[in-house]
C-alpha cells in the first residue's frame, strides 16, 4: 500500500494552528484528498467544524492529549480515519498542550508502514518567549525541539524586546539554525510541508507514555428539553469548560461578542448559530476574531485557562446571550 505523506503541525495554545491549516487547505490541489486528525484539549470538539469546510476529511479526538495511555486514542482515531479511503496527505494537529515526542513514538511504533513522516512544523508566537510561564513549560520546549521548521507568526504584535528574547532563547536552546519562516494571518506556502523529518530528540520508550484521563466520558447530545450540555476538563496545568447548545437556540451576536470581549482567559473557541448567521469566534491574547461559516450542526463554545474559573457563572452569562 502506498504510504501517506504526513505532517505534524504543533504549537502552544492560541498560536493559530487551525488558521494555518485552513489556509493550507485553501491551496490544496483539487485532485488530492487530505485527511486531518485534530486533537483538542477540551471535551466538546470545535476545530472539526472549522476545518471540514476546507474539503478535507476530519477526525476529532477531544478530551486531552491524544498520546495519553500509550497512544491508544491516537491509534484508534487514526485507524478509523485511514480506513475510510486512500489519502494523498495526512495532517496531525495535536492540542496545544500535547506531547509531540509521544505522538512521534506512536506513529513510529504503529503506523510506520502506512505513513511517510514529512516535516514537523512548530508554530510560535514571539511574545511567548518573554513569558516565564511558557519558558518553564516542558511541552512548550518539546514542541520546539521536534520542529523541522519554525513557523513564526504574529510578528506584528511582538515588541522589539520580545523578538530579542525569542532569538536569544532559540539560540540558547540550539534551535536558531532550524529553518524558519515568518507568516501573517496563517498564510504558509504549502511547499514547507514537503521537507523531510529529522529526528532531533530521542523518542521515549512506549512504556513511558504519560498517563491521562482519556478516554473522555461521552458528552450527552443536547435536546429540545435539555438544550445545553456542558463538560469540564483539566490537565497539564490548565482547566477548561465547554458547552454544546441545541441548534434551535440562537445567539444574539452583539451581546455575545461584547461578553466574549470582556472575558479574561487564555483561550476561547466557538462555532455558533447567531441571529446574523453562523460564525466562529476565537479569543487569544485578549484579541477576539470572528469568521463567517457556511454551516454547523449545533453551537459549541469552549474556554481554557491556566487557573480554574467560575464555570457555572460563565455558563449563566453565556445563556443570557441567547435570544
Amino acid at each position: 500500500m502506498k504510504t501517506i505523506p504526513t505532517n505534524i503541525i504543533t504549537g502552544f495554545l492560541g498560536v493559530g494552528k487551525t488558521t494555518l491549516i485552513r489556509h493550507l487547505l485553501s491551496q490544496k490541489p483539487e485532485h488530492e484528498r487530505w485527511a486531518i486528525l485534530v486533537n483538542e484539549f477540551g471535551e466538546i470538539g470545535i476545530d472539526g467544524a472549522l476545518l471540514s469546510e476546507g474539503g478535507a476529511t476530519v477526525k476529532e479526538i477531544p478530551g486531552g492529549c491524544m498520546c495519553c495511555v500509550a497512544g491508544l486514542p491516537m491509534q484508534v482515531g487514526l485507524t478509523q480515519l485511514l480506513r475510510q479511503q486512500q489519502f494523498d496527505r495526512l495532517i496531525i494537529e495535536p492540542t496545544g498542550l500535547g506531547h509531540p515526542l509521544e505522538i512521534l513514538q506512536t506513529l513510529n511504533d504503529q503506523f510506520q508502514n502506512v505513513i511517510e513522516l514529512k516535516a514537523c512544523l512548530t508554530l510560535i508566537d514571539p511574545r511567548h518567549f518573554a513569558s516565564q510561564r511558557h519558558l518553564d513549560n516542558d511541552i512548550f520546549r518539546q514542541q520546539l525541539e521536534v520542529a523541522d521548521v519554525l513557523v513564526i507568526g504574529k510578528m506584528d504584535l511582538a515588541s522589539d524586546e520580545q523578538l530579542t528574547a525569542m532569538h536569544k532563547q532559540l539560540d540558547q536552546w540550539l534551535l536558531q539554525q532550524r529553518p524558519q519562516v515568518q507568516i501573517k494571518q496563517g498564510q504558509l506556502q504549502p511547499h514547507w510541508l514537503e521537507g523531510e523529518h529529522q529526528q532531533h530528540s530521542p523518542l521515549p520508550e512506549p512504556s513511558h507514555h504519560h498517563g491521562g484521563n482519556y478516554p473522555a466520558a461521552t458528552l450527552p447530545t443536547p435536546t429540545a428539553g435539555h438544550p445545553i450540555v456542558s463538560k469540564q476538563h483539566q490537565g497539564q496545568g490548565y482547566f477548561s469548560a465547554g458547552w454544546v447548545i441545541h441548534p434551535a437556540k440562537v445567539f444574539a451576536l452583539e451581546p455575545l461578542f461584547n461578553w466574549v470581549n470582556g472575558l479574561t482567559c487564555d483561550r476561547l473557541k466557538a462555532v455558533l448559530i447567531t441571529d446574523q448567521g453562523i460564525i466562529a469566534l476565537n479569543l487569544a491574547d485578549g484579541v477576539v476574531k470572528m469568521l463567517e461559516l457556511d454551516e454547523c450542526e449545533d453551537s459549541r463554545l469552549e474556554i481554557i485557562h491556566h487557573q480554574p474559573l467560575d464555570w457555572d457563572a460563565l455558563g449563566g452569562e453565556m445563556e443570557k446571550c441567547l435570544e
